[in-house]
């Protein structure tokens, strides 16, 4: 019981750290806007296995690297029972959570494989038409050092999307009482 109880600890302190990192990093003042419901409730977790969490994003998938539209394969761990979908998007926060990739209901399943292909529907999900005005996944490319936030929403349900373009406030309002858990993973460019 102890043991579990320090597991506990140690994830909980982790998450305040995440949180801390990205609202000191974030340049806008400490408040970036992100929706984080439950963040890691039931340890809900993922991996972007190409590079660590907190870390710099390979420049293969940035600007002109090979893998620039190449979505990243996405680990997923514990997730909540009476997931019906999932919801994932990587925002650029220093560019007004600025879409790099939005997929929704997606399975619940523990690895979104990586380079899903250019299209609105997919086997993992469907895919939106991402700020670069594509369809699906493109890679960071800014001016300066960025920081990059890939969201996973863990939701009771799916929700109702058309082919399109959304905001990230549109995407939140969509999925806001619907959220299970949210687990998050942070990556830097530039």
């Amino acid at each position: 019981m102890r043991v579990k109880f320090s597991y506990i600890l140690v994830a909980v302190v982790i998450l305040v750290i995440v949180v801390l990192v990205i609202m000191l990093s974030s340049g806008s003042g400490g408040k970036v806007n992100l929706y984080e419901s439950n963040l890691g409730l039931g340890g809900f977790s993922i991996k972007v296995s190409i590079y660590g969490n907190g870390s710099t994003i390979p420049s293969s998938y940035a600007c002109n690297g090979v893998n620039f539209s190449s979505s990243p394969p996405i680990i997923i761990s514990n997730i909540p029972s009476g997931a019906k979908s999932l919801a994932i998007i990587m925002i650029d926060v220093n560019a007004n959570m600025f879409i790099h990739w939005a997929l929704v209901n997606a399975p619940p399943v523990s690895l979104i494989p990586p380079n899903l292909p250019h299209s609105f529907n997919t086997s993992f999900g469907e895919q939106l038409i991402n700020d670069f005005g594509n369809v699906g996944f493109n890679g960071p490319c800014p001016p300066s050092r960025h920081m990059y936030v890939i969201i996973v929403y863990a939701l009771n349900s799916t929700i109702n999307v058309k082919y399109g373009k959304y905001t990230y406030a549109q995407l939140v309002s969509m999925i806001k009482n619907h959220v299970l858990a949210t687990a998050l993973w942070i990556g830097y460019y530039g």
